[in-house]
């Protein structure tokens, strides 16, 4: 079968996507359903937990990472096969903005929830409050922004320059922008760690600040790398135009440039511990640069082995990785709903084990669901919210 036919007919189903995003959901259910059942030893996980806690904790705290990875991803190479296959701007456009509203919208849902169950008398607190959907609805946003320009700078720039080129290029400089940002304010959004309000008090410049800065939860600097490096990846690999001649030697790229961020992010860890948001603190350097690279190194092997060049036939990976395939299908309608267990009070659990078994329960709960739930198609699920109104 020739491969460059096959992506070009538009068969864009990767397996790497939904093994990566179906995987990363049971660490997420896992660590946070450590840190409800024990909040101290979760904040300490690298010194009192036990190595079971310590992998848990480690995995759950590059979750959101790879889930932003994947959506940088799927973004990117949505606006490279339908430019590819000469879509009306405007189409894209609508898509994309519609998009945004409902994970806006949703963000805005959810902080309503929290706040009628927590504290009724601060909705307006709870609702300006920055949350991990509304990173998703601004990483649309940006990322349409950038395709928007790179379309002027295409036709300023002539036929020298393909929009591929220019958009990559637009994306590297945001990343690195955003890395430098983050470098930047990196002493001072530690130093504001004893100061996290959530929800946020309604002044101008703290509501600012919990959105720019990782004070509260995934700020902008620099939670907006992660989709940014899910692009770049998808840039590079230009999948609509897919081939066998260059394919490799963009991977080795990839590999070498996220080996890179991982060794520097290990290095970082003689001096600075792996914990971000996800723990209540600020994001360290071992945190972004470590999530960068691992993500990155696994979904490059991952895409080349299983999608790119088929080492193992795609049938035989599908059965094989069922069952976190199927529940990826819902991995944000999982994120959004998973913390009901948190009405339950955790002290009926007598140890560690005992947690460790009922999460798995928990887990197994959701791809038993998924399995049955796909009959109809995930009808009501958030991603089919988002399919349907976008």
């Amino acid at each position: 079968m020739n491969t460059t036919h096959n992506f070009r007919q538009g068969r864009f189903y990767l397996l790497t996507v939904d093994i990566l995003k179906g995987i990363a959901i049971f660490p997420m259910i896992f660590s946070h359903s450590v840190g409800w059942w024990d909040q101290n030893l979760s904040k300490s996980y690298d010194s009192l937990g036990s190595f079971t806690i310590i992998i848990i904790w480690f995995t759950g705290l590059m979750a959101f990472p790879c889930f932003l990875f994947l959506y940088g991803f799927n973004q990117v190479n949505s606006f490279l096969r339908k430019k590819r296959d000469n879509v009306s701007p405007n189409d894209i456009r609508s898509h994309a903005i519609k998009r945004s509203t409902i994970f806006f919208l949703f963000a805005s849902l959810a902080l309503a929830i929290m706040s009628i169950i927590q504290a009724p008398e601060k909705i307006f607190n709870y609702l300006l409050t920055w949350h991990l959907l509304h990173l998703f609805a601004f990483s649309t946003l940006f990322l349409l922004i950038l395709w928007e320009l790179t379309s002027y700078f295409e036709k300023k720039l002539g036929p020298s320059w393909s929009f591929q080129q220019v958009y990559t290029i637009l994306l590297l400089v945001s990343f690195f922008l955003v890395i430098t940002l983050f470098i930047f304010f990196h002493d001072y959004t530690v130093a504001r760690e004893n100061s996290r309000l959530f929800p946020v008090t309604l002044e101008i410049q703290v509501i600012f600040e919990n959105v720019l800065l990782d004070v509260s939860s995934c700020g902008l600097i620099p939670w907006l790398s992660f989709p940014l490096a899910g692009g770049i990846t998808a840039s590079l690999f230009n999948l609509p135009l897919f081939s066998k001649s260059n394919i490799l030697q963009k991977s080795k790229l990839l590999l070498f440039v996220n080996s890179l961020f991982l060794i520097i992010g290990i290095l970082f860890l003689r001096v600075e511990r792996f914990i971000s948001a996800g723990l209540g603190y600020a994001s360290t350097f071992p945190h972004v640069f470590i999530s960068i690279g691992f993500i990155g190194v696994i979904f490059v092997i991952l895409i080349l082995t299983l999608d790119l060049f088929q080492n193992i036939p795609q049938k035989t990976s599908f059965r094989l990785f069922y069952p976190i395939i199927v529940v990826s299908k819902i991995s944000l309608t999982v994120y959004l709903v998973h913390p009901v267990v948190a009405i339950f009070n955790p002290t009926f659990i007598p140890s560690e084990s005992v947690l460790l078994l009922l999460i798995s329960l928990y887990s197994l709960f959701f791809i038993i669901l998924a399995h049955f739930w796909k009959k109809w198609d995930f009808k009501y699920s958030f991603e089919w919210i988002v399919r349907k109104y976008s």
